[in-house]
């Protein structure tokens, strides 16, 4: 029978097409008798155990299931729902919520001893109210229980008819592409490939042809998950091969998805977790030159929301990763796996400051609150705590201590030491030319302000900075350093930031590194998230210092899981990588920091040793001549680059460079360090050895940083004399 616009089947007048698939066409249509608008699925084939199930079908009266009304001679008549199909991927948070309302319907069909068996996400619509419809249970079989309600019978549940399969090929279970016969839990397999491609966007098994399907299906597992390791726990289980070995029941794997990262038993059962990125505020000031002012109150309601239980916050530099980008709420929200955005704008003008912010629901891109603060600029840190709070509100997070309690702490009362303070942590956090000029903001702080922890902490971190990156002699500047941090602690014991400073100082200063150790455990258990003291705890402390590779690669990757976007964060990761000898995956990282910010220097540095590492000489030099021109022939990328040529057998070449900062270091000061390694570079081991042995005699910071361990000295350590030297350095 051909319908068209127009016709009548029954009571039902023929509207329009909505779609067609093998088994049938669904036509929208209007009911004369009730003037309601529904959907008509017109099948090929309509038997009478058909109609028996369809009828059965027709009793599920459920919210998240698309409700059948009657049934005709040969066709269905159903709920018109007005929503798109799922489509992914979603994010996280968003995925927990809709898998739950599909186990919710699924566990209610399962109660009346109904199967879907053609689970997919062509059947799962999302309305437009955001909730999931689950479709077309033509395909639905009935199953039996035994007395108790606790065993499956499957001898009546034939997923075939004289062996034929029945179902989309792509999101069959083993049993259902094997033709055996099958039961609810069948459906938990299918609703764990549908989770899967939510969570990845891509379906968990594939091929060339449905046979290849089926047998990926049956035999393959899928490539494993870029998402939580609780929910990646939950998939594998739903895709066991075996069925005693899934969720035996719909009912304990909703359960499970409800208690996922905490939010079912207290924020009820479709709602996880709440997540949070705080955007960089935009500048809106007259001359746009207050960036530095407009992120650093970004970065405090950032800070004063990390610590709340029950919500999780992107790091900083992922979520500033996205300043003067046009992404928009969706794309934020899926890389930084994040439910809410917030974003802000600031204009100053004078004395006067103006911020309007507001909170998005990524999901579907509504305005959860918004609001604007006209103030004094002296009232900055009473706006900033009042946005946190308000966000807490909406987020429903329970404040520590009470409504009463303040969430951004005054770190200083000196406006202008905090301004001060907030230009300088801008450049540090830059790295290259502006560290000086960052230092010099950070003294005057502390000059208008004696008591400020986090400038004294700027201090300490600056001269760390340039001391490790060969800048400034350790023996001018270590007291500084030292002064600096253990001040920081004093006026703040609970500081990460403070912590970090000295255990950096203790380590480069003072080569004390069971001091330094306990120094970065404090700041990691105060701050499981401040990714510059995990960073420098993996990269310094493990790899370089202690020779604890697999250490040092582990706290790394779980320092870029807390801060995915960073650059930074995946430079350290590929050095701890190089380090370790693992040089492809090396080179694979520090490509993706070179990406995401190819104004870094020390990336493209990064990039450049791990490729002369792997052999491949000529990108190594090109790359590492790059970095060279990007920072004034700053002499680590002249050490790279006299390493390459060095293993390349081009000594000429190494020479020139050795040459170049041995011209240098008489009117500017090059760490002996790096004069032995260009030395050895070149040929010159004797050379290359006092070097190394003046560097010693100094405690040069880059020295006692590097020479343990770093694969540069390694044609060094392979000299007794330069072993002995290592053995005083690890003496108590």
């Amino acid at each position: 029978m051909t319908l068209s616009s127009g016709d009548k089947l029954g009571p039902y007048e023929i509207l329009s097409l909505l779609g067609a698939g093998g088994m049938g066409e669904v036509w929208k249509a209007r009911d004369t008798r009730l003037g309601r608008i529904v959907a008509i699925k017109v099948v090929r084939e309509h038997s009478e155990r058909f109609k028996q199930e369809a009828r059965s079908v027709a009793a599920l009266n459920h919210p998240y299931i698309c409700q059948l009304f009657d049934i005709g001679p040969n066709y269905l008549v159903l709920e018109y729902v007005e929503g798109k199909p799922l489509s992914s991927p979603v994010i996280e948070r968003e995925a927990v919520r809709l898998a739950i309302q599909i186990t919710t319907a699924l566990e209610a069909a399962h109660k009346k001893g109904i199967i879907h068996r053609d689970l997919k996400p062509a059947n799962i619509m999302i309305t437009d109210e955001g909730s999931v419809k689950l479709l077309d249970f033509g395909l639905a079989k009935l199953y039996k229980r035994d007395a108790s309600d606790s065993t499956l019978t499957t001898a009546d549940l034939s997923a075939t008819q004289g062996g034929a399969v029945l179902g989309t090929v792509a999101y069959m279970s083993p049993e259902q592409a094997q033709g055996q016969s099958a039961d609810a839990r069948s459906d938990i397999f299918s609703f764990g490939l549908v989770l899967y491609e939510m969570l990845s966007g891509k379906r968990a098994f594939s091929g060339a042809s449905n046979f290849a399907i089926m047998s990926s299906i049956v035999k393959d597992e899928p490539f494993p998950l870029q998402t939580s390791p609780s929910l990646e726990k939950i998939v594998r289980r739903c895709l066991a091969k075996q069925p005693l070995h899934r969720y035996q029941t719909m009912s304990e794997l909703k359960t499970t998805l409800e208690e996922l990262l905490g939010g079912g038993a207290s924020r009820g059962s479709s709602e996880p977790q709440p997540s949070i990125a705080v955007l960089a505020f935009a500048d809106m000031s007259t001359g746009k030159d207050n960036e530095w002012f407009c992120d650093g109150i970004a970065e405090e309601i950032l800070n004063a929301l990390a610590p709340l239980k029950g919500l999780r916050v992107a790091a900083r530099t992922s979520a500033f990763s996205f300043k003067g980008k046009s992404d928009d709420l969706r794309t934020i929200g899926e890389k930084l796996n994040v439910t809410t955005v917030l974003e802000g704008s600031v204009r100053r003008a004078g004395e006067r400051v103006r911020i309007t912010v507001q909170l998005n629901e990524v999901a579907n891109g509504f305005q959860l609150w918004s609001e604007r603060y006209d103030r004094e600029l002296t009232d900055i840190f009473d706006v900033q705590d009042e946005i946190a709070k308000a966000i807490a509100e909406r987020l429903r997070v329970t404040l520590a201590g009470g409504e009463d309690n303040r969430l951004v702490e005054q770190a200083t009362k000196n406006l202008e030491a905090y301004q001060l303070y907030l230009r300088g942590r801008a450049l540090l956090d830059r790295r290259g030319a502006g560290v000086p000029i960052a230092l010099d903001l950070f003294r005057k702080a502390v000059e208008l302000d004696a008591g400020y922890s986090l400038a004294w902490a700027g201090i300490a971190d600056a001269f760390t900075v340039l001391a490790y990156a060969g800048s400034v002699r350790g023996s001018e500047s270590k007291s500084q350093a030292m002064v600096a941090a253990r001040r920081s602690i004093e006026l703040d014991p609970a500081s990460a930031v403070g912590h970090t400073a000295l255990a950096c100082a203790t380590l480069l200063y003072e080569n004390n590194r069971a001091m330094a150790k306990q120094e970065f455990e404090r700041a990691v258990e105060l701050s499981p998230h401040y990714a510059q003291g995990r960073s420098w705890y993996a990269l310094f402390y493990h790899q370089w210092v202690r020779g604890d590779f697999e250490k040092g690669i582990a706290e790394a990757r779980r320092a870029l899981e807390s801060d995915p976007l960073s650059a930074y964060v995946k430079m350290i990761l590929a050095l701890c990588l190089y380090t370790a000898g693992r040089v492809d995956e090396a080179i694979e990282a520090a490509r993706g920091a070179v990406q995401q910010d190819p104004e870094s220097f020390v990336a493209r540095w990064a990039l450049g040793i791990s490729l002369g590492q792997a052999g491949r000489f000529e990108d190594a030099v090109s790359t590492l001549q790059t970095a060279a021109g990007m920072s004034s022939h700053h002499s680590l990328a002249l050490i790279g680059l006299a390493r390459v040529f060095g293993q390349w057998g081009k000594p000429s070449e190494a020479s020139a460079l050795h040459r170049e900062l041995l011209e240098r270091s008489s009117g500017t000061y090059v760490p002996l360090a790096h004069l032995a390694l260009t030395a050895e570079a070149a040929g010159q081991h004797e050379e290359a050895l006092a070097f190394a042995r003046r560097a010693w005699d100094e405690r040069e910071p880059p020295f006692l940083l590097y020479a343990r361990h770093f694969p540069d000295y390694q044609p060094l350590r392979s000299d007794p004399r330069f072993a002995a030297i290592l053995r005083q350095m690890d003496s108590p």
